[in-house]
């Protein structure tokens, strides 16, 4: 950021402002510092000509602004006293406003690439899915996010001002920037992290019922058939051990087969239930549900 008091800003050559809007090297007067076709529409990409007249129209139109996103020019007249006032002309809002305009536009660049390298280095650290580096890239992962919506809310900010050139200035500082594009990129990245780690939660939370279900699926015939023989129906005190446990696989195999086939039929089933939970279903419909589990095939 540069602020230039010149005795006659009129005189600087069209090439000698494309040096400073670019923040290119000196060089020959009248030789421009880049390729034509990349120079093409220099003023309307990168002037700011609010307060400047080219034909010299009077004192209020001699302040040129240049924004390039690495640069940012104010060139006006030395003798200007409303230019070079310290503490009410335009040195006072170069030094208060607009100073501050080029620390926000470039805090936020500077906080959403910090962002995206630590999702880039917790990517990175992950290696060969072991169970240390996955729960170092989670938890990296998650703080990122967290950083992430706090600098959205509290600091991720685009009307800067009340005041319209520096509203102007500020969209066109974070234009050149690239700020708003990489923001939705950055936060696209973030999302998809989370939604990374949302669906592996879950995955792993479905292997659990999986598992789950298979252990009580086996143990549901252990339970029915000690259930069984524990209500006493039949006196086995003062029976042999051999008779017991003939009594055992008589209940056994039943309770068996019986688990299984109402694991066959577990689809239909859930399906009836489903429909005995609707209250909108008359009984003819429930009816037909409840049959439709005893049909053959589908």
């Amino acid at each position: 950021m540069a602020y230039l008091a010149v005795d006659d800003p009129y005189r600087i050559g069209r090439d000698d402002w494309m040096r400073l809007g670019l923040a290119a090297r000196p060089g020959p007067k009248g030789l421009a510092p880049f390729a034509a076709g990349f120079l093409e529409g220099f003023e309307a990409r990168h002037c700011y000509d609010r307060f400047w007249d080219g034909q010299r129209g009077h004192d209020q139109t001699a302040t040129r602004m240049i924004c390039s996103g690495r640069a940012f020019i104010m060139v006006g007249e030395a003798d200007n006293p409303h230019f070079t006032n310290a503490e009410t002309g335009i040195l006072s809002q170069f030094r208060h406003q607009y100073f501050l305009l080029g620390l926000i536009a470039h805090f936020h660049k500077a906080a959403l690439l910090i962002v995206r390298d630590r999702l880039a280095t917790a990517m990175s650290q992950l290696q060969n899915y072991s169970a240390t580096t996955v729960k170092r890239f989670k938890r990296e992962s998650r703080l990122c996010h967290v950083n992430f919506l706090r600098f959205t809310h509290r600091y991720w900010f685009q009307e800067v001002s009340n005041q319209r050139p520096a509203q102007d200035l500020f969209k066109l500082w974070t234009h050149h920037l690239g700020t708003e594009r990489l923001f939705v990129d950055v936060r696209e990245e973030v999302l998809d992290m989370i939604s990374y780690l949302d669906s592996d939660g879950l995955r792993k939370q479905a292997n659990t019922v999986v598992r789950l279900t298979v252990v009580t699926f086996f143990g549901l015939i252990g339970t029915l058939v000690t259930g069984f023989l524990g209500m006493n129906l039949i006196d086995l005190t003062q029976v042999s051990l051999v008779q017991k446990s003939l009594y055992f696989v008589a209940a056994l195999v039943p309770m068996t087969f019986f688990t299984f086939y109402i694991a066959a039929k577990s689809q239909r089933l859930a399906e009836f239930v489903d429909t005995m939970s609707d209250e909108r279903q008359p009984i003819r419909v429930k009816w037909r549900a409840f049959v439709h589990v005893w049909e053959r095939g589908r």
